[in-house]
């Protein structure tokens, strides 16, 4: 390929999951940042992609790289990956494994406990289960409530609730299996959030962002907290000290490794009384103007435009 010849990057997002407006808020932010005069740019809309006009546009006009912007079921998955393999198209972020790994959270989390990391204990609740004997499980597993439940695979905080009293659980749990099949109830952690970032593919090769600590304005990092403007502080770096950092950000290295993750990733904790808790690992974070990632990118020197560029190189690497 020339020197001189643009790369062609089509930019997916929207789609059809319940996080369609966060993840067309990510495509807007890196629409507007890619590098013009190194790239001709194109917006797709996976909701219109998954149709024969959509796929004859893909195929007349092929891109170099798909900048996967999606976020949830179909775009986060596995699923677009899978796609974008068999159309032999370089892709930014994990592959088809990894991406369905990482959003199972059950599956993600028995493999991080299989390697001897700390995950928060829970009870897994499968959608037509017989609620009635779910308090005496929760109070010998998990010591009663506060509960934290969410669906298995879902994103943005869509179906969570913190539950503080049982006859709530219920219509939690509820509430959550509308977005999934499993409904995971997870001991409330009291303590400070905080998120690792890491960029790159090959463990040699990975850039270990600072610590973010999160501080919600609700009672956890729900949705508003998430992308509403002054919804949460994010203090940079955590103020942790110096072991328990670097304990966060060796866990994230392990955990993006475990996973098989490329490009970059992103695993959320909970920090209670000096113990680290891992939550989940995300593999394609969110580029909105509120998000994680590409603040931990500006305060290790990577600013915005950077940041694109080495997860399109990692996607051609």
């Amino acid at each position: 390929m020339s020197k001189n010849k643009r790369l062609h990057i089509a930019v997916l997002m929207g789609g059809n999951s319940s996080e369609r407006p966060v993840s067309l808020s990510t495509g807007k932010m890196i629409l507007s940042a890619l590098d013009t005069e190194r790239y001709t740019v194109t917006a797709i809309d996976t909701q219109e992609l998954l149709t024969p006009q959509g796929m004859s546009a893909l195929f007349a006009n092929r891109p170099d790289v798909a900048f996967i912007a999606l976020h949830g079921k179909g775009g986060e998955d596995g699923s677009i990956q899978g796609m974008l393999e068999l159309l032999q198209i370089p892709y930014t972020g994990s592959g088809v494994l990894s991406s369905a790994l990482a959003m199972d959270k059950v599956m993600s989390k028995r493999l991080f406990r299989s390697a001897g990391l700390p995950v928060v204990e829970d009870v897994i609740v499968p959608r037509g289960l017989d609620l009635a004997g779910l308090p005496e499980l929760l109070t010998l597993r998990l010591g009663g409530c506060p509960v934290f439940v969410k669906p298995n695979a879902e994103g943005s905080a869509f179906g969570c609730a913190l539950v503080n009293h049982e006859n709530e659980l219920e219509s939690a749990i509820q509430n959550a299996l509308k977005y999934d099949s499993l409904a995971i109830l997870e001991k409330y952690i009291q303590g400070m959030e905080i998120t690792a970032g890491i960029l790159g593919n090959r463990e040699e090769e990975l850039t270990i962002l600072p610590l973010i600590e999160i501080v919600p304005k609700s009672q956890f990092y729900d949705y508003e907290s998430k992308y509403a403007d002054g919804g949460s502080e994010h203090i940079i770096p955590a103020r942790l000290p110096q072991e328990l950092t670097e304990r966060a950000q060796e866990f994230a290295r392990q955990c993006h490794l475990l996973l098989g993750c490329r490009g970059m990733s992103r695993t959320d904790f909970m920090v209670e009384n000096g113990e680290i808790f891992i939550l989940e690992t995300n593999t394609i974070p969110g580029m909105t103007p509120t998000s994680l990632l590409p603040q931990a990118a500006a305060e290790a020197g990577i600013a915005f435009p950077e940041l694109l560029d080495r997860l399109i190189q990692s996607a051609l690497n």
